[in-house]
């Protein structure tokens, strides 16, 4: 009897302690949740890191030069991360970075200072800003990165290398970007697939198809990259030699170009007080051609190319101020690039016109545009007495711009040069000449 009540009572006593469970287990599942979990967190870290030293390195053994030092005084490094930005910022100070020769190359005593080279870097700063987006992500799930923008500001970049030494910078640097991008030594994830910007696996999201996956975070991510650098001053030297790279960029300063095109023929111009044996300069051989083989083209490009008036005046001064110190088989050699810039030398007006777009410049630009103007009228004439062929296809506007110099008051010697161009002129064929005659003969009636 006690067994069957016993039986009859224990369904209901088992019943009532499974129906506690379920709801505990339930009451547990909420307790579970706590969202301190999932609250938003800042971190701002700062770090500053100064006298850096350290080498590029590279294979070298006692027969090559040893390996670049890089001195850097200070390294800045910023971060504020947010929930929905990180921004990041790099400051470096100014970088030097030394190099040398091969200690078996030998050099006289006088250049023994080209021993060791240099390249410095005035700074550099680097700004960084990441956005991020939880829209229609779930809690468990990262944000989402939907830009990233840099700005990179360089400062000026300035040095004194020899050949061989930028041979032993490049080489170190060969070797660390073959280190960096080395594809067979590089790290493998283990995960053989990628999520998709969805934070599913590629080949399960349901926007894949047969054609493509679903992009990723960083394929959909927008990009911006701006950068700025301040100027570059580097010297390729040697024992009696120097190629810099600075000098034609001077033409577009508006301050200086002026002054800094007017040197141009300082360096090949024959005179007693710089450039010479006496003040330890080494003059070698051709030196004013090999000059002017160097920086012709640049110049008639910069002329051709540029939209800035003064920038254009700048070349067209660098040009004739070159053209009275050069042999006339080099000049002869250039003639055909030469004549259209000469030409429009000539049509200025003291240079307050160029492509007949007028500008006012002040008195000493105009006696300058007038000594410019003596020198080109002196290489033309020089040259169309040798050989006037090559204007032949140009005498129509030569005419017309030359009869008007004639009369040319500022400086009188413009117009003896003119005429010495004009009476060039008559060595080319009857057939050329002849349609210009009553022109000439009109004008000079009226003048005289």
């Amino acid at each position: 009897m006690n067994q069957t009540l016993l039986k009859k009572e224990n369904p209901a006593e088992v019943s009532q302690p499974e129906e506690s469970k379920s709801s505990s287990l339930v009451e547990d599942k909420k307790s579970e949740f706590d969202c301190r979990k999932y609250r938003q967190f800042a971190v701002t870290v700062y770090l500053d890191i100064q006298n850096v030293l350290g080498h590029l390195l590279k294979d070298c053994t006692e027969q090559y030069p040893p390996c670049p030092t890089v001195a850097l005084d200070r390294l800045i490094f910023e971060m504020n991360k947010r929930y929905s930005e990180t921004q990041l910022q790099v400051v470096v100070s100014p970088l030097i970075l030394t190099t040398s020769d091969d200690p078996n190359h030998q050099r006289l005593s006088a250049h023994q200072h080209l021993h060791t080279g240099f390249l410095m870097l005035s700074g550099l700063q680097m700004r960084g800003d990441a956005m991020f987006s939880a829209e229609e992500r779930s809690l468990d799930e990262e944000t989402l990165e939907y830009a990233w923008l840099v700005e990179l500001t360089v400062g000026t970049l300035s040095g004194k290398l020899t050949t061989p030494q930028l041979q032993n910078i490049i080489t170190a640097l060969e070797a660390f970007v073959f280190t960096v991008e080395d594809a067979e030594n590089s790290l493998r994830h283990p995960r053989p697939y990628l999520y998709c910007y969805h934070g599913t696996p590629q080949p399960q999201c349901p926007q894949t198809t047969s054609e493509h996956f679903c992009p990723t975070t960083d394929t959909i991510k927008y990009k911006m990259v701006r950068a700025s650098l301040d100027g570059i001053s580097l010297n390729l030297v040697e024992s009696g030699t120097i190629l810099c790279f600075q000098m034609q960029e001077l033409l577009s300063d508006p301050l200086i170009g002026m002054e800094a095109a007017h040197y141009f023929g300082t360096i090949v111009k024959d005179h007693n007080y710089a450039l010479t044996s006496h003040t330890h300069a080494n003059i070698r051989l051709l030196h004013k051609q090999r000059f002017f083989e160097c920086v012709v083209g640049p110049l008639v490009e910069l002329f051709s190319t540029t939209n800035d008036i003064k920038t254009k005046s700048c070349a067209l001064v660098a040009i004739a101020s070159l053209l009275p110190w050069l042999p006339h088989i080099v000049l002869n050699a250039h003639i055909q690039k030469l004549l259209p810039v000469l030409l429009q030398g000539l049509y200025t007006s003291d240079f307050s016109k160029i492509g007949e777009v007028s500008i006012n410049l002040e008195r000493h630009d105009a006696r300058c545009g007038s000594e410019t103007r003596l020198s080109t009228l002196t290489t033309l004439a020089s040259l169309l007495k040798q050989n006037a062929s090559p204007a032949e296809r140009h005498t129509s506007t030569l005419i017309s711009f030359l009869m008007p110099l004639t009369t040319y008051h500022p400086l009188q010697t413009v117009g003896v040069k003119a005429l010495e161009c004009l009476a060039a002129l008559v060595t080319l064929p009857v057939s050329v000449i002849l349609p210009y005659r009553n022109e000439v003969s009109f004008f000079t009636a009226e003048e005289v």
